[in-house]
């Protein structure tokens, strides 16, 4: 039995209890603020210091409804993979594999690697995102926007296997992998004889004691939220469940926290201390363990790991010297991460890309693969990027040999020299080979230069613009200049090139304003490529 003593502080409540540290007052206040902005439906927080739990909860768990308690459940997206992890912990201290066992040890026959190194990927290098394998599958193509795993099943699994960085060197760096962890949870339902959810829930669930953790929401849990509105939790099928199908609550964490901080028996049979023992580092200033992120407060580790499903975002974390915990459980997209760990004493801020390395600038330029398609390969705050017309741009990571892989989806290139002169790059992608000639010295966005314009004139353009019912631009100041949100992106930078247009420098597209007979602006254009994509402003 827990001996933590459990104190209850509900915001919606006009009441005080003695002894709030400011830092209590501040994660208060950003509950409120979430929910008052319309960002969140309702928030829920525990946090264990000094033996002692308390509860701070906010808004409703569906529009006109009661307030979140407890015990209710929010999709908590890739917190499952903490759960996963134990599974494997535990299936080797039972002597059912071992963390060196491989995909082929398992699946044998059942695939056909065209990259044979993937079947030597072992359950250890998945759990610790250092397989390899890219962040999605090659052949993940969703049909629902709003619910993309939802047709992932075992063939797709299998055939992304088969397909896994064909033609390309696999690498060994760390890379956060859904893929992966979606494998490994099938393979260890494999090897229970029975499937992932079953043998997950035997093994690490209810021995800890988790009675809300389940792959079933239950009655009492709490809508999605996202762009100010309801929308569908997310559904998964055993290929991908591993890694972000569980439901839990912020009373099923406080459980969880009394017991990694030693405040109640470990239930489990292995050693609990080798789940903190630090396996690899990712670059983006935190490491991770066999189950856990773990960052720092000065030289004290953080064990960490968060969360986020299409509506729903999550964190848990706690601190081994200071006996404190914290879990944070959102009806919303905004992600509770930074707050979880600046509760916590982070000192190490984690980063959003790699630090800057030593990048061969031999490469960077423009490429050309189609006469319709080209591709740039471009430096941004020491991070190397690689972007197609019409995409985004990703993060690309040396293999060495000239070889670099995208992490986030199954691709590579390989640059190709003539007398030590990058001249073309071969892009490997779904098992074939494109060759793209290199046609300049600086990729298009590089190239393009700012207009400089009044904080007066930028104001006409800041606002919102929507697409359709579910995707709208949002533009806001930021020092010197705009940037621009696209719905379930991330806030960029744009740059004025006159008459009203803005570009980005972080992909190769532009953002055309249009103006009524007024003079008003009342309306953007995105041009990417061959798309061109209108969003009327949304007036206030």
């Amino acid at each position: 039995m827990s001996r933590l003593q459990v104190r209850c502080v509900f915001i919606l409540l006009c009441f005080t209890l003695p002894a709030i540290t400011a830092a209590d007052e501040e994660l208060k206040a950003w509950a409120k603020s979430q929910v008052d902005d319309a960002k969140a439906l309702s928030v829920s927080i525990v946090t264990v210091s000094d033996g002692e739990i308390d509860y701070i909860f906010n808004g409703v768990v569906a529009p006109g409804d009661a307030p979140p308690t407890r015990d209710t459940r929010y999709q908590i997206g890739s917190i499952t993979k903490v759960f996963t992890n134990l599974l494997l912990a535990e299936s080797v201290a039972k002597g059912i594999v071992d963390y060196d066992t491989t995909i082929s040890d398992i699946l044998g026959d059942r695939i056909e690697p065209q990259n044979s190194s993937v079947g030597e990927i072992t359950l250890f290098e998945l759990a610790t995102h250092t397989s390899g394998l890219p962040r999605l599958q090659g052949n993940f193509a969703p049909t629902d926007p709003l619910d993309p795993y939802k047709d992932l099943d075992t063939e797709m699994l299998y055939s992304g296997i088969n397909l896994a960085r064909a033609k390309q060197p696999l690498g060994d760096h760390y890379a956060y992998s859904n893929f992966g962890m979606g494998l490994s949870g099938h393979l260890l339902g494999l090897v229970h004889e029975s499937d992932y959810a079953t043998a997950v829930t035997e093994y690490v669930i209810v021995p800890l004691g988790l009675e809300n953790v389940s792959f079933e929401r239950g009655d009492d849990y709490s809508a999605g939220f996202s762009d100010g509105g309801v929308v569908p939790a997310w559904t998964f099928e055993d290929a991908i469940a591993a890694a972000g199908a569980l439901w839990g609550s912020v009373g099923d964490f406080a459980t969880l926290a009394s017991i990694v901080l030693d405040e109640s028996d470990w239930p489990l049979e292995h050693e609990k201390a080798d789940d903190e023992v630090v396996a690899a580092e990712s670059g983006r200033g935190f490491g991770v363990t066999r189950v856990w992120h773990v960052s720092y407060a000065d030289e004290q580790p953080i064990f960490w790991h968060n969360g986020g499903t299409g509506g729903y975002s999550s964190f848990f974390g706690y601190r081994p010297d200071t006996k404190t915990a914290i879990a944070i459980l959102v009806s919303g997209r905004d992600g509770p991460t930074g707050k979880g760990l600046d509760w916590l004493g982070r000192t190490q801020a984690v980063a959003a890309n790699p630090p800057p390395e030593d990048i061969d600038r031999s490469i960077l330029g423009q490429y050309q693969l189609t006469p319709e398609i080209g591709a740039g390969i471009l430096e941004r705050d020491g991070q190397l990027l690689g972007q197609l017309t019409g995409q985004p741009a990703f993060g690309l990571t040396s293999l060495g040999n000239d070889w670099y892989a995208f992490d986030v989806t199954d691709a590579s290139i390989r640059f190709v020299r003539e007398d030590d002169e990058v001249v073309a790059f071969e892009l490997a992608q779904n098992g074939m080979l494109q060759t793209a000639k290199k046609v300049a010295d600086e990729a298009a966005a590089e190239s393009r230069r700012e207009v400089s314009l009044s904080d007066e004139q930028l104001k006409d353009y800041v606002g919102e613009f929507a697409i359709n019912a579910n995707a709208k631009f949002v533009i806001r100041e930021r020092e010197g200049g705009l940037e621009a949100m696209l719905t379930g992106q991330p806030f960029f930078p744009i740059y004025a090139a006159g008459d009203d247009v803005f570009y980005y420098k972080i992909v190769d597209a532009e953002l055309r304003f249009q103006r009524d007979a007024d003079g008003s602006v009342n309306a953007l254009v995105l041009k990417q490529g061959a798309i061109n994509q209108r969003a009327a402003r949304i007036e206030e």
